[in-house]
């Protein structure tokens, strides 16, 4: 069983303030067990100021974790925070490790190398990956995600890509113990008795299109064609100018249906091509169906809602990490911090959680028989229980 501590520190220039806050709140005396490791979330100024360093040097084990757009522990949240969950436990292990910096030519070395160097301080094969992943224009999260789930032979994965506030979010970064860093890969394996549940819930039924088109060409995560057209050419079919699309690709949320049981994936839209097709968040599978979706304000609360109320179905609960699209969080428009508020009044402050947004999530999916197929989503809310 796993015992989540946690804290948070909004002390983003004084250094000393920040570290004996954490330090309280976590009061580690007599708490920690055999194992720990801790998972930090946190604004990009508290790297730049020295706070993430400073805190994770006074800590007695390994830290990793990303920076976020918003952040909440302890029913505080906000984007300009610090959270550090400690995850801690006698008959569950944890292992973390940081890669070589990735080669967008070739990615397999650093994170086999991760993964391998991981693996071998665990003493044991994983029950479960935790992935914090960097925020990458050449390199997208499903070969991250594609890499990780062949060394782990399918072992389910949970994770997030790092984000932050800027507009071209170039103040992402990978935190392992103090260092961070806009190219690496942090992994935690973790093994032992740990029965996790994962949930995803992205747009709703009802703002979802009926109608739908198949992929009929397509390579990783570019969707060159559906129904034999252009994908922005498709669009046009079903009454959607280009012009609308280049101008606001964010705007349109595409569901990918894999057809093996799984819901739908959302698929955020990453980049558009002169030749009209797009690259998505996520890969666009051949033979797959995809319809265009739609999610506003009230849909993001809702959704949100919904998902956390499913969660909590699982029975016992020592813990929850909640990592939610950021696309989500730009959807709240200048009340960013409503969708942390109504997951933390759901939880109703009976539970130890860690809410990240995250700029791509990465979770399991369950088929109808209750496979889990390891995923990268956007617009989505994902959860893991343990």
């Amino acid at each position: 069983m796993i015992k989540m501590l946690n804290a948070n520190t909004a002390e983003i220039d004084d250094v000393d303030a920040a570290v004996a806050e954490i330090l309280a709140q976590l009061d580690l005396s007599g708490k920690l067990l055999k194992n720990s490791v801790g998972i930090i979330a946190c604004y990009h100024e508290f790297i730049e100021t020295g706070v993430v360093e400073a805190v994770c040097k006074k800590l007695p084990f390994d830290v990793v974790g990303c920076t976020t757009v918003g952040n909440a522990v302890l029913d505080k949240c906000g984007l300009e925070l610090l959270s550090l969950s400690v995850l801690t436990s006698d008959d569950v292990s944890f292992s973390a490790a940081i890669s070589g910096e990735l080669d967008p030519g070739d990615i397999r070395p650093a994170i086999t190398g991760v993964y391998n160097q991981a693996l071998a301080s665990l003493g044991g094969e994983p029950a479960l990956i935790l992935s914090y992943a960097p925020m990458m224009s050449s390199v997208g999260a499903a070969p991250i995600l594609e890499e990780i789930n062949k060394l782990g032979r399918g072992i389910p994965v949970f994770g997030t890509i790092s984000c932050d506030s800027t507009s071209d979010l170039h103040e992402s970064q990978v935190i392992h113990n103090g260092a961070a860093s806009k190219n690496t890969l942090a992994l935690v394996l973790v093994k032992g008795n740990i029965r996790p549940a994962f949930h995803v819930n992205s747009i709703s039924d009802d703002k979802i299109q009926k109608l739908t088109a198949v992929i009929t060409e397509s390579e990783g995560c570019l969707l060159r064609k559906v129904n034999d057209m252009p994908f922005l050419d498709y669009l046009e079919t079903i009454g959607i100018p280009k012009e609308r699309v280049i101008e606001s690709p964010t705007s349109f949320p595409i569901m990918v249906n894999y057809n093996d049981g799984t819901k739908p994936a959302g698929r955020g839209i990453y980049g558009l091509s002169p030749e009209g097709y797009a690259l998505l968040g996520g890969e666009a599978p051949l033979g797959a169906t995809v319809a265009l979706g739609t999610i506003d304000y009230k849909g993001v609360l809702e959704t949100a809602e919904t998902a956390v109320k499913r969660a909590l179905e699982d029975g016992t609960i020592s813990g929850l990490l909640l990592y939610p699209c950021l696309t989500r969080n730009f959807m709240l428009g200048p009340n960013s911090d409503d969708e942390m508020k109504k997951v933390m009044g759901v939880l109703g402050g009976k539970y130890p959680y860690q809410i990240c947004y995250s700029g791509g999530e990465i979770c399991p999916s369950s088929t109808e028989d209750g496979k889990l197929l390891n995923r990268v989503h956007n617009f989505t809310f994902a959860i893991c229980t343990f």
